[in-house]
C-alpha cells in the first residue's frame, strides 16, 4: 500500500491530457464512434465539430506513441462498457512499423495504455504482452522507470498542492503552448515556419517486411473485435508534411500495402495525404511539427474529414490515386531539405524534398562569418575553414523562395 501512496504522489500526472482522457473515457453516457490510435489520433479530429456534423457522440482515445497492441486492448476496453457503432482506426506509418513489445521493454507508451486499462481480463493479458522474465515485476509495480514518475520537489509540492485545493480532481489539462477540447483532442499553438523543416538523413523506404507480424496479429484481434461486435472498422491515415512524406521516399508503397491489407479485410483505407486541395489544403504552418497538427490544422482537417464521412463528397472527388498523383498536379515546391555531413565533418550536401525539377533549384548561403554562395540542384558546399556558428539557406524555386533553413556549424 505504502508503494502505491508513493508513486501516486511521484506521478508527474497533474497536468496531464492522458489522466484527463481517461477519466472522459469512464465518464461517458455513450460512445457511438471510436477514434483509435496513437499522437495523430489525440492532435486529430475535433470532436465538437465531429459531434455535430456526425450527430454522434466521438471520442479521440489516442495516446503518446500508443502501439497497435496497446490500441486493440483500448478497444477491447470500449467494447466492454460501450455499445460501439464505427471505429476509425489510424494507421501512423512510424506505429504500423515499429517493434513487437518484446523490443520495447519498459516503454512509457505501453505503461500509460495499462495505466489507462481497467477491465482485470483485459489489463491482465495486455500486461503479459508488455512484459517478460526480466521486467515483469517492474512492470507490475505502480512505481518505476518509465512511468512518469518525478523527484523535482517544485512537481511533488505542486501536486499535493492540486490535491489538497481539489484541482487535481477538476481533471483539467492546461499548458502555455496548448489547450485542450475535450474527448481526447489536443490543440497546439506551435506553427511550423513555412518551408524551415530539415534532416541530416533520409528514413529507409517502406517494405511489406517493415510490419512486423505481432502488429499484423494486433490488426487482425482489431478485425476480429470489431466484426464479433458488429462495429463498422474504417482505416485512415492522417495528413502530415509533404517533407515528411517525402522524408520517407515512397510513400505510395506503403499507401498499397494498407490497401491490400483493408481490401483484404474487406474493409476500405482513406489517407489524408491524398486529399485535393479544394477539400483540404494545409502548409508547414498548420502543424506543430512535420507529422502533428497544431489548432489550425485541427480544424481544417476535422471539417474535411466529416465532409468526406458524411458524405457530401464521392471518394473520386475528394481524394487522388496516388502521392505521386498529387505531387505532380500541385504547384512547383521545395518542401525541405535533407543536409547530409560528410564523414570528416568538413562539409555538406543537399538533398532538396520538391516535386520540381532539379534546373530549377537553387539556393543562397550565408554564414555567421560573412560568406556566402550561390548552388542549384543537389548541391555540396565545404564549411569556412576557421571558427563555427550559423549557416542559413535560402531555397528558391524558379526563382521564387521557398525555403529557409537554419543550422549551425564548427569548421574543422
Amino acid at each position: 500500500m505504502f508503494c502505491f501512496v508513493i508513486a501516486f504522489l511521484l506521478k508527474d500526472d497533474a497536468n496531464s491530457y492522458s489522466r484527463v482522457l481517461k477519466h472522459e473515457f469512464y465518464n461517458q453516457n455513450k460512445i457511438d464512434i471510436l477514434c483509435c490510435g496513437a499522437s495523430h489520433v489525440s492532435h486529430g479530429l475535433d470532436t465538437r465539430i465531429a459531434d455535430v456534423e456526425f450527430g454522434k457522440n466521438v471520442f479521440n482515445a489516442g495516446t503518446p506513441a500508443q502501439q497497435i497492441d496497446g490500441t486493440a486492448a483500448i478497444l477491447e476496453e470500449a467494447v466492454s462498457r460501450y455499445k460501439i457503432e464505427k471505429v476509425f482506426l489510424e494507421m501512423d506509418y512510424g506505429i504500423i512499423t515499429s517493434p513487437p513489445a518484446k523490443y520495447r521493454t519498459d516503454s512509457t507508451a505501453d505503461y500509460i495504455v495499462l495505466d489507462f486499462l481497467r477491465n482485470p481480463k483485459i489489463k491482465l493479458a495486455y500486461l503479459k504482452n508488455i512484459s517478460n522474465s526480466k521486467n515483469v515485476i517492474h512492470s507490475i509495480l505502480p512505481i518505476g522507470k518509465n512511468k512518469l514518475m518525478t523527484l523535482n520537489p517544485r512537481k511533488i509540492f505542486g501536486k499535493i498542492k492540486a490535491i489538497l485545493t481539489g484541482t487535481y480532481f477538476k481533471y483539467e489539462y492546461k499548458a502555455s503552448d496548448s489547450a485542450y477540447a475535450g474527448k481526447g483532442c489536443v490543440l497546439d499553438d506551435e506553427a511550423v515556419l513555412q518551408g524551415s523543416l530539415y534532416e541530416a538523413e533520409f528514413e529507409e523506404p517502406f517494405k511489406p517486411t517493415d510490419v512486423c507480424e505481432e502488429n499484423l496479429e494486433s490488426l487482425n484481434k482489431i478485425v476480429k473485435i470489431c466484426r464479433e461486435n458488429g462495429i463498422e472498422l474504417v482505416f485512415y491515415s492522417m495528413p502530415v508534411t509533404h517533407f515528411y512524406l517525402q522524408l520517407h521516399q515512397n510513400y505510395d508503397e506503403y499507401i498499397s500495402f494498407l490497401k491490400n491489407y483493408a481490401e483484404s479485410n474487406g474493409y476500405k483505407y482513406y489517407d489524408f495525404n491524398l486529399c485535393r486541395e479544394n477539400v483540404l489544403s494545409l502548409c508547414d504552418s498548420d502543424f506543430s511539427d512535420d507529422n502533428h497538427l497544431n489548432k489550425l490544422g485541427v480544424e481544417k482537417y476535422s471539417r474535411a474529414f466529416c465532409d468526406f464521412f458524411t458524405r457530401k463528397y464521392s471518394e473520386l472527388d475528394f481524394f487522388y490515386n496516388s502521392y505521386a498523383e498529387k505531387l505532380s498536379t500541385i504547384d512547383k515546391k521545395l518542401f525541405g531539405l535533407v543536409l547530409k555531413e560528410s564523414e570528416d565533418k568538413k562539409s555538406v550536401k543537399i538533398i532538396p524534398l520538391s516535386n520540381a525539377d532539379l534546373e530549377k533549384i537553387t539556393y543562397d548561403i550565408y554564414f555567421e562569418n560573412g560568406e556566402s554562395l550561390r548552388l542549384s540542384g543537389n548541391a555540396k558546399f565545404d564549411y569556412p575553414s576557421v571558427g563555427y556558428g550559423v549557416f542559413r539557406i535560402f531555397g528558391y524555386v524558379d526563382g521564387i523562395l521557398n525555403c529557409s533553413v537554419e543550422k549551425s556549424y564548427f569548421g574543422m
